[in-house]
């Protein structure tokens, strides 16, 4: 995981520091499902935009990222905009999250299947996972993407067979690169 780290460090302290603040599409076109009250954890949070956006939106956001680099780059954004968030870097290979102690959960653009359960089952009752990330029709515009961090056609409705499905694009559509779902635990 160091080797992850320091590859994402790199990134980071190359990145804008004060980056625009914008909001993935996944959250901002169903915005309609966030009530903004409870908390929230973003996990592999980068420089925290949907973070900054949760709490902006009134919810008690947690960011989680193996990069202090980038969390630093989120707390400024959060700041810049009027906000705040809590931040925690961690090994997400490693990264215990609690059962029962979020309203929402999202991540965006990170995929470690072994994540799956515990992010399932840290929702709250009536707690919200909105999750997004590439799937293996990324390999026609990037051949050279590691296909062990692609998710597989129908593999989002398989694994979170257990929540509420509000809405799923989950890479039947070979034009579509990013597989996403947006589900409630009951």
């Amino acid at each position: 995981m160091r080797e992850d780290v320091e590859r994402w460090e790199t990134k980071y302290r190359k990145a804008d520091p004060e980056p625009d603040h914008r909001v993935d599409s996944l959250l901002e076109a169903r915005q309609r499902h966030l009530d903004g009250n409870g908390t929230a954890l973003d996990l592999a949070a980068g420089a925290c935009h949907a973070a900054v956006f949760l709490a902006l939106i009134g919810y008690d956001t947690l960011a989680v990222d193996c990069s202090e680099t980038a969390l630093a780059i989120g707390q400024r954004l959060a700041r810049r905009v009027g906000t705040k968030i809590r931040v925690q870097a961690a090994d997400l290979d490693i990264f215990k999250i609690e059962p029962a102690a979020y309203d929402l959960v999202v991540c965006f653009r990170y995929l470690n299947r072994n994540l799956f359960p515990a992010m399932a089952a840290s929702l709250k009752p009536n707690g919200l996972l909105f999750f997004k990330t590439f799937n293996v029709h990324h390999l026609r515009s990037s051949p050279s993407f590691n296909p062990a961090y692609l998710l597989d056609p129908g593999e989002l409705q398989r694994v979170f067979a257990g929540l509420k499905l509000i809405d799923l694009d989950d890479g039947e559509d070979p034009a579509k690169a990013q597989s996403w779902i947006v589900a409630r635990r009951s």
